[in-house]
């Protein structure tokens, strides 16, 4: 007689949608929005920068996390003697830099800067969305990455 339990979906009838597709859009649509806001403010030229700008995010993030993982891999051969938690925190700083970096000079493009207020411009996008790069660097580090791991692992086995 088999007495395992059976196993129950709280989300049955719901299509599984992978936590990654939700979170590219959503990182897309908050550095978007802050990097767009620092250029222009909250003004008439908001709605339409910002929705060209959550566009080029959506285009750009995925090369970046492609970056992301061989970041990953350097810091783990490189930093052999930090512990997990101080490797982890390095790789969500790092990261916040890189994508703060490379969204910014996206957007500082396509909103058609001249050359001289470009690089204002480029920093006003990048340093005030930095902060918030870092936070969504440490939830992705701590939180998000753990779960999509053991997601993944769970799905292989």
């Amino acid at each position: 007689m088999n007495t395992q339990p059976k196993k129950s979906s709280s989300r049955r009838g719901l299509p599984q949608i992978p936590p990654a597709l939700i979170l590219l859009p959503t990182v897309a649509l908050l550095l978007s929005a802050v990097m767009t806001w620092a250029n222009v403010g909250f003004g008439e030229l908001f709605l339409p920068r910002w929705a060209r700008g959550f566009v080029t995010c959506l285009l750009v993030l995925p090369m970046v996390l492609v970056l992301l993982g061989i970041l990953e891999k350097r810091v783990e051969v490189l930093f052999t003697t930090l512990s997990k938690f101080a490797r982890t925190v390095l790789v969500s700083m790092l990261a916040a830099l890189m994508i703060e970096s490379i969204l910014a000079l996206a957007l500082t493009l396509i909103s058609g800067a001249g050359s001289s207020e470009f690089a204002g411009l480029w920093w006003m996008a990048f340093s005030r969305s930095l902060p918030v790069g870092v936070l969504i660097g440490l939830f992705m580090g701590f939180y998000m990455k753990p779960r999509l791991d053991r997601l993944r692992v769970a799905a292989q086995a």
